[in-house]
């Protein structure tokens, strides 16, 4: 298969397969040799921030001399962002071969599996032939279920910040969902956990409790002092739960230099979360409401006009999240994605006072950029954000860098 070939099979899966759990995935798993069984992982789940504390994880673990596999979903420009090692995606080549392979296996084993986890296999494969000393494994969604927990052991469980998404799956409230994300807690085994609100804390303390593992709540006050590349005031909140997952690894024989630690926290590199572009253009893949309202208390701390360019998916709460972020506004536009899920503009904007409707992206980021001396946000979707890195990749290249800030 060529590497367009590859990525068509990939997406020509069906994205849920019955029967639901991680049974046909471990069939086909033990028919490629267990590689996720002769893996050591650092495995993530949460609603929020959880793409962001793998990043930093992995770096510091990278800086560290580990060889070091980062696992995440979804990407940005390319689909090899989604499989790393020490910073460097999965090339071309090798995507091809380890999905032709996972492909072989599936159409002959009669264990068919979801995309997802047809990723995820390949992944494993990828991290265990190339020699990786640990994984960081962010989870897809949920925790109990996701292809990511067919693994057996984890040397760390994170729990992310808790928040209302995915509702349809998940369940509907705060503690379904924490309950489900849970489901990643390893019998005797070390979890770490956001300092999310006491109901949340107080659920993942009795899951801990119940499999007899060790629960460490991060401060909130853990990062002050260390300078972090990644911004936004949320970020600091990720960074104290990467300290304590360091201090975690290192409890199990880990070496991590504190300059490691440091110089980690200080150079993690990680798409569309509060990043800059330019001076005055922001992207942030904020797409729920709890991520939407830290996105907005890190714009009003900038204390300029907001221009704020938004898409956003239906499956979504969209109404709660396009209020928030429009309150903070100067001036709102609605933009749209040429894809089935993705709201119409019209839509968006007939909740927004005054808002105005450019369906194309990029004349909407035209229009936003035209003559603006504040802050051009650009949010609401991670699909959107793929777009904007692509414009302002485009926009770079062809004429004088500008200033801008995309949030996402």
């Amino acid at each position: 298969m060529t590497y367009e070939e590859t990525l068509s099979y990939i997406h020509s899966i069906p994205k849920f397969r019955r029967p639901l759990g991680n049974e046909n995935l471990s069939r086909l798993l033990a028919l490629l040799g267990d590689p996720q069984k002769k893996l050591c992982f650092v495995h993530i789940a949460g609603t929020n921030g959880k793409g962001s504390t793998a990043a930093m994880t992995a770096e510091i673990l990278k800086r560290s001399g580990y060889v070091t596999g980062l696992f995440t979903s979804p990407f940005i420009e390319r689909f090899n962002e989604r499989v790393s090692i020490n910073g460097e995606n999965i090339p071309d080549a090798a995507l091809i071969e380890y999905a032709g392979r996972v492909k072989n296996i599936m159409e002959t084993s009669g264990a068919p599996v979801s995309e997802f986890a047809f990723v995820t296999a390949a992944a494993f494969l990828y991290f265990y032939e190339k020699k990786c000393d640990i994984v960081v494994l962010e989870v897809g969604m949920g925790g109990k279920l996701d292809a990511t927990n067919v693994i057996d052991w984890s040397v760390v469980s994170v729990i992310c910040k808790i928040a209302l998404d995915h509702t349809q799956y998940l369940g509907g409230t705060i503690e379904e969902i924490t309950r489900e994300k849970c489901g990643i807690i390893r019998e005797g085994g070390r979890v770490v956990a956001y300092p999310n609100e006491k109901r949340v804390t107080d659920i993942i303390r009795a899951c801990a409790d119940s499999k007899n593992a060790r629960l460490t709540v991060a401060d909130a006050h853990a990062a002050d002092g260390y300078e972090l590349s990644l911004k936004g005031g949320y970020q600091k909140y990720n960074a104290a739960v990467v300290l304590e997952t360091v201090n975690a690894l290192r409890e199990t024989g880990y070496t991590i230099p504190d300059e490691a630690v440091r110089e980690g926290l200080k150079n993690t590199a990680w798409r569309a979360r509060f990043e800059f572009v330019g001076d005055n253009v922001i992207i942030d893949g904020a797409h729920n409401p709890d991520g939407i309202r830290a996105l907005k208390k890190s714009l009003e701390e900038i204390n300029k006009d907001i221009t704020v360019v938004a898409a956003m998916m239906e499956d979504k709460a969209w109404e709660e999240c396009v209020r928030e972020i429009s309150s903070a506004a100067k001036r709102f536009i609605a933009t749209e994605l040429n894809m089935p899920r993705c709201l119409k503009a019209e839509k968006i904007a007939s909740i927004v006072k005054n808002a105005e409707v450019i369906k194309d992206v990029n004349a909407a980021l035209d229009a936003a950029l035209s003559g603006n001396t504040g802050i051009v946000c650009v949010c609401g979707s991670l699909y959107l954000a793929g777009e904007a890195v692509k414009y302002f990749n485009n926009r770079q290249n062809n004429t004088c860098k500008q200033n801008i800030l995309v949030l996402y």
